[in-house]
């Protein structure tokens, strides 16, 4: 299914749960999609659906150094093969949530640096926290089908050939990287939970990371508690790295990321735009990375 912004607002049903991370993405969705998240994972949630990449696309193929340009999410829950609604002729099925990073993320399209393929950090067996089934809710990446619908399965592992992470560092923009959800569906989704890794690489890298909304373009993510978009750079989730180098894996409430605390949805044919963004750094050129 292509990326774009679809307008039809037919057979709306009652909004569900929606995750979304960076290194992925996670999301809740209706009980009509073909695969959702499993057990342990779905932490007794079986409408629980994700979206998120194990491995970055560079913006130039072979270019390690050229940012993250990457519509193709690895795991995928939203995937039909009988798809219902506005795709229910869409010959071979397809996914109900799609995702973007760097270019037609947002109005900008931050990058970040590019790939790394480094395999002696990051790329390990979840998406976010190592907590599983319960507070904070992890995922297992085996957990998450992959974007055919076929079953779960790691794809660049810790130690192994074809490991990625997505790389930053502080040089004019290259300390930003942005992605964003679209639904491509009918149907309402509810946004639950960010997931991902993030490394600060050495002494001289950036000690902080945010998570930030982005309103401008397409964006247009809703406050169930106003029914008015979330404002402008919200912070979802932000770090503060006290050593480097050093490793947090991150799965972040988004409600709980309201003052007072609210679920926020992603309605047909809508896009949800965000920007990671490393501040505070010893020198320039200092490097950090984020996976699942």
């Amino acid at each position: 299914m292509s990326s774009q912004r679809r307008k039809s607002q037919r057979h709306v049903p009652r909004a569900l749960p929606l995750v979304c991370a960076a290194g992925t993405l996670a999301a809740a969705y209706h009980d009509v999609a073909y695969a959702n998240v499993q057990a342990p994972s779905d932490g007794g949630n079986t409408l629980l659906h994700a979206i998120g990449w194990q491995t970055f696309e560079n913006a130039t193929p072979g270019d390690n150094n050229s940012g993250i340009a990457d519509t193709t999410p690895d795991s995928n829950s939203t995937f039909d093969a009988t798809p219902v609604g506005s795709f229910a002729a869409v010959s071979g099925g397809g996914q109900y949530l799609t995702g973007t990073i760097g270019a037609g993320a947002s109005v900008l399209g931050r990058a970040g640096y590019g790939q790394s393929t480094n395999n002696g950090f990051l790329n390990g067996a979840t998406f976010g926290s190592d907590t599983i089934g319960s507070a904070p809710f992890g995922m297992n990446i085996v957990d998450v089908p992959l974007a055919d619908g076929s079953a779960g399965a790691r794809i660049g592992q810790f130690g192994q050939a074809g490991a990625s992470s997505w790389k930053f560092r502080t040089n004019g923009s290259q300390e930003f990287g942005d992605f964003s959800i679209t639904n491509e569906s009918d149907f309402t989704f509810r946004l639950e939970r960010f997931h991902f890794d993030a490394r600060s690489g050495n002494a001289n890298s950036p000690t902080d990371l945010d998570l930030i909304y982005l309103a401008s373009g397409d964006s247009n993510l809703v406050r169930v508690s106003t029914g008015t978009e979330v404002q402008d750079l919200h912070v979802f989730t932000a770090l503060n790295f006290a050593t480097q180098p050093s490793v947090q894996n991150v799965s972040a409430s988004v409600a709980a990321s309201f003052t007072t605390p609210t679920a926020v949805r992603l309605g047909p044919g809508e896009t949800a735009s965000f920007r990671f963004r490393w501040t505070n750094s010893g020198t320039d050129f200092a490097e950090s990375q984020i996976d699942n």
